[in-house]
């Protein structure tokens, strides 16, 4: 297991947890960040954009430090 900040780009991971605070994971849930979603990280410069599905998303290090992901091939 490893965090969403550690991916390079055009890796594939699974996400299997959120780590922090509950207002932290609420606010994911809602944009459709959760557990179980296929992310392919575009860019680790900087933010750390992903997409999920056709939804493109942005998070800062420290955010993406807390999404537990496994590899995916």
């Amino acid at each position: 297991m490893t965090r969403l900040d550690q991916l390079k780009p055009d890796e594939s991971a699974r996400i299997v947890a959120i780590d922090g605070e509950y207002e932290l994971r609420k606010k994911l849930f809602s944009k459709g960040i959760t557990e179980d979603n296929i992310v392919r990280v575009i860019s680790s410069y900087g933010l750390i954009t992903f997409e999920i599905g056709r939804k493109t998303f942005a998070v800062g290090r420290g955010i993406a430090q807390k999404i537990r992901v496994i590899q995916v091939i």
